[in-house]
C-alpha cells in the first residue's frame, strides 16, 4: 500500500520530468544555433574576402578576361623596308595578298573547325594544328595559315563565319622577291621568330610570333627593316564577327636597305655559275672513269679596295618566295633533303674546302719574306718529291716540269716547288727560326671569319701542332706533327680549310698591297624620304708585314697563270690580256671520299685592281679545267668585253 508521501514524491517526480525536457531541449538548440551562427559569419567572411580579392587585388586581371571575350587586340604588323641593289633597283618588297589566319582563343575545334579549314585550304590537320602550336604568338593574335589564297576562299570564309568561328580571312602584305631565286643566299628568308631570338630581343619590342630574318641580309639588319607594330582593339560578338573599332596605333614602317650587290652582275654570275656546273658535268675523272658530280658551288665577286661585294653565288639555290607567309611542311622537307645537296647552304661563307694550289701564294711569300728562296731559286720536278724523310714516303706533282724556278713554280703550279718550300718550313720551325707557315696563314687572315655582315660564316681551319694535339687528344698515336703536314699545308692540302670568301679577301689582299679590308653588303641604311639613317664605310681589318717588291714579284707570277705555260692559258685565250691585265691561280684540292675541287681565284686589272672573283665547284675537276672557264665569263660581264667564241677548258692543276 502506497504512503502518501511516495504519492507526493511520484507527483513532484513527474512534475519535475515534465518540465526538464523542454529546458534540455532548448539548450541544444541554442547550441545548435550558435554553431550556425558561427558557420554563418565564416562562411560570410569568406565570401567577403574572395570578393574583395576578385574586385580589389584581381579585379583588373579579371576585367581584362571579361574584356578579352568581346574585344579582339589585333597587331598592326609594320611594313617591312625594302631591300635594294646598289643602283636602287628592288630586291625584295612587301606585297599584299589574301590569307587565311587562325586566332586560337576564339578558334572552336569542337566544331570541326580545323577540319572543315583543311579541307577548303587543301592543308593537312596536323599541318595546320602544327602551325598554330609552334607560331608562340598570344592567343588574341592571328596567326597565319596561308598566304595567296583565292578570292573565293576569302568570300566563303565570310559567308560561313559562324562555321569557321576563329577564322580570320582578308588582305595582309607579305614579303615578296621580284627575281624569287636571284642573290637568294645574300637576301635571305622569314620566319617565326624563335624562344632563343625572342629571350634576347625582348627588349627591343620582339614579341612572340613576330616574324623575322632567319638567313642572309634579312637576318643581320632585321632590327632596321622590321619597323615598329601598331596595334588595332576590335569589339566581335559572341562568333567572332567584327561589331565596331575602339581603338588603333599606327605601325612606323622599317627602314630601306642598300646593298653593295649589281642585280645585272649577280643574275650574270649565276648564269656562268650553273653553266660552269653543268661543263663540270662533261668531264671525267681520270681516277674513278665517272663523269664530275658537282654538287655544289660558289663565286665572289668584290671590290678588294673598299670590302664592298658586287655578286655572291651558291649552287644550287632555291625560290625565296616559297617562304613568304610560311613555307610548306612539303617544300620545307625538300629543301632539307640531303639528295637536293642542300641549296639553302650559303656556300661562298659556309663551304670549308682545302683551298689547293690557290694557297701557293701564300708559301711563296712566306718563303720570299723569310729569304728562304728567291723568284729565280732553281728546283728540279721529275714528277716525284722524295727527299729528306720522304724518301720512304715519296710526294708526287700532277706533271713534270723538269728545272724551274720559283716564279714558274707559281705559273705552272709545280707541286715539288712547293713541298720543297713547305719541308724548308719544317726544318726552320724544329729548330725554332723564323716564323712558320701556320702563322703566315693566319697573317693572310685564314682561319678566322672575315667578319662579313652575314649570319653563319665558317671560320675555316689552319693547323698547326697545338690544333693537332687537342684534336686528336683521344688518339694519342695521331697527336705528332710531321714534315708531311707542313708540305700538304704548302700545297694547300692536308688539314687546311677555308671558304671561298675567304680566298677571295685573301687575293684582294695581295691585289691590294697587303691591305686586307672587310667585305661587307649593305651599303646604306635609309629611313622613309630617302634619308641616310646608317652609312656603311670600308673597314681595315689588317695589313701585311711584307715588303711591296715580294707582293708584285708574286703578282707578276700570277699574271703569267693566264698566259703562255701557265694553268689557266687555255682558258684566257682571246681575252684582251693587255689591256685588261689579269692575274689569277688554279687550284685542285683533294678530299678523302670525294671527287677533287676546282678552284679559280683571280683579280683585274692588275695594277689597279678593281675586282676579285673567286669560284669553286665542289668535286668538279681541275681548276684550270672547270672553275677558270666561270671566272673569264664573269670577267667579260665585268669589263663589258665582247664574249669571242667557245672558252676553252685548261687542263693545269
Amino acid at each position: 500500500m502506497s504512503k502518501p508521501w511516495d504519492n507526493v514524491r511520484l507527483r513532484i517526480k513527474l512534475r519535475e520530468t515534465t518540465y526538464s525536457k523542454p529546458d534540455a531541449e532548448h539548450e541544444r538548440i541554442k547550441r545548435r544555433m550558435k554553431i550556425l551562427g558561427i558557420i554563418a559569419i565564416v562562411a560570410f567572411g569568406i565570401l567577403v574576402t574572395r570578393l574583395w580579392f576578385m574586385q580589389i587585388v584581381s579585379g583588373e586581371e579579371y576585367r581584362k578576361k571579361a574584356e578579352s571575350n568581346r574585344i579582339r587586340q589585333v597587331s598592326l604588323e609594320a611594313a617591312r623596308g625594302r631591300i635594294l641593289d646598289r643602283k636602287d633597283r628592288t630586291l625584295a618588297k612587301n606585297s599584299n595578298t589574301l590569307t587565311v589566319s587562325v586566332v586560337p582563343a576564339e578558334l572552336d575545334d569542337e566544331g570541326g573547325v580545323v577540319e572543315r579549314l583543311s579541307k577548303l585550304l587543301g592543308m593537312g590537320e596536323r599541318e595546320i594544328a602544327k602551325k598554330i602550336e609552334e607560331s608562340q604568338a598570344p592567343n588574341q593574335r592571328a596567326v597565319l595559315i596561308k598566304s595567296e589564297v583565292s578570292p573565293d576562299i576569302v568570300t566563303y570564309i565570310a559567308e560561313h563565319q559562324r562555321e569557321f568561328r576563329g577564322v580570320i580571312a582578308g588582305t595582309k602584305a607579305v614579303r615578296n622577291y621580284p627575281y624569287h631565286s636571284l642573290a637568294a643566299h645574300t637576301l635571305g628568308y622569314l620566319g617565326q621568330v624563335s624562344e632563343e631570338v625572342l629571350s634576347e630581343k625582348k627588349e627591343k619590342g620582339y614579341t612572340a610570333g613576330d616574324e623575322v630574318g632567319i638567313s642572309g641580309v634579312e637576318a643581320t639588319y632585321d632590327e632596321f627593316l622590321r619597323g615598329k607594330a601598331g596595334e588595332l582593339r576590335l569589339e566581335v560578338d559572341a562568333q567572332g564577327n567584327f561589331v565596331r573599332e575602339i581603338s588603333r596605333r599606327e605601325a612606323v614602317p622599317g627602314n630601306d636597305l642598300r646593298l653593295t650587290i649589281d642585280l645585272d652582275v649577280q643574275a650574270q654570275v649565276e648564269e656562268a655559275l650553273r653553266w660552269g656546273v653543268e661543263l663540270a658535268r662533261t668531264h671525267t675523272d681520270a681516277e674513278s672513269g665517272k663523269k664530275y658530280e658537282a654538287p655544289g658551288a660558289s663565286v665572289v665577286v668584290l671590290d678588294p679596295k673598299n670590302g664592298e661585294i658586287i655578286a655572291m653565288a651558291s649552287y644550287p639555290t632555291f625560290d625565296l618566295n616559297e617562304f613568304a607567309g610560311g613555307i610548306s611542311e612539303e617544300a620545307w622537307k625538300t629543301l632539307n633533303d640531303p639528295k637536293n645537296d642542300f641549296p639553302l647552304n650559303n656556300r661562298p661563307i659556309m663551304s670549308e674546302i682545302p683551298p689547293g694550289s690557290t694557297f701557293k701564294v701564300v708559301s711563296a711569300l712566306g718563303a720570299l719574306n723569310e729569304s728562304m728562296y728567291k723568284t729565280d731559286s732553281a728546283f728540279v720536278c721529275n714528277h716525284v718529291f722524295e727527299k729528306g724523310a720522304f724518301k720512304d714516303f715519296p710526294k708526287y706533282c700532277w706533271s713534270e716540269h723538269g728545272r724551274i724556278n720559283l716564279f714558274n713554280g707559281i705559273v705552272e703550279s709545280c707541286d715539288v716547288v712547293f713541298y720543297e718550300i713547305g719541308y724548308s718550313f719544317f726544318l726552320r720551325q724544329s729548330q725554332d727560326v723564323g716564323k712558320t707557315l701556320w702563322q703566315y696563314a693566319s697573317d693572310f687572315q685564314l682561319g678566322k671569319t672575315t667578319g662579313v655582315d652575314l649570319v653563319g660564316e665558317k671560320d675555316g681551319r689552319v693547323p698547326n701542332p697545338e690544333w693537332k694535339k687537342e684534336f686528336n687528344k683521344n688518339r694519342p698515336q695521331y697527336q705528332a706533327w710531321y714534315p708531311g703536314d707542313t708540305v700538304n699545308m704548302a700545297i694547300g692540302q692536308g688539314d687546311l680549310l677555308a671558304t671561298p670568301l675567304q680566298m677571295a679577301c685573301l687575293y684582294a689582299g695581295i691585289a691590294n698591297g697587303g691591305k686586307f679590308v672587310k667585305p661587307r653588303l649593305a651599303k646604306q641604311v635609309t629611313e622613309e624620304g630617302n634619308k641616310a639613317a646608317k652609312e656603311s664605310s670600308p673597314e681595315l681589318r689588317a695589313v701585311l708585314d711584307i715588303p711591296d717588291i715580294y707582293l708584285d714579284q708574286v703578282s707578276r707570277a700570277l699574271s703569267g697563270v693566264v698566259q703562255g705555260r701557265g694553268t689557266a692559258s687555255a682558258t684566257f685565250d682571246g681575252f684582251p690580256l693587255g689591256a685588261i691585265p689579269v692575274a689569277g691561280k688554279t687550284g685542285t684540292s683533294e678530299i678523302a671520299g670525294k671527287q677533287p675541287t676546282a678552284w679559280f681565284v683571280c683579280y683585274a686589272p692588275v695594277g689597279d685592281p678593281k675586282y676579285v672573283v673567286a669560284v669553286a665547284i665542289e668535286e668538279g675537276g681541275h681548276g684550270g679545267q672547270s672553275a677558270a672557264p666561270v671566272a673569264r665569263r664573269i670577267l667579260e660581264v665585268l669589263f663589258n668585253v665582247e664574249a669571242r667564241g667557245e672558252i676553252k677548258p685548261s687542263l693545269g692543276d
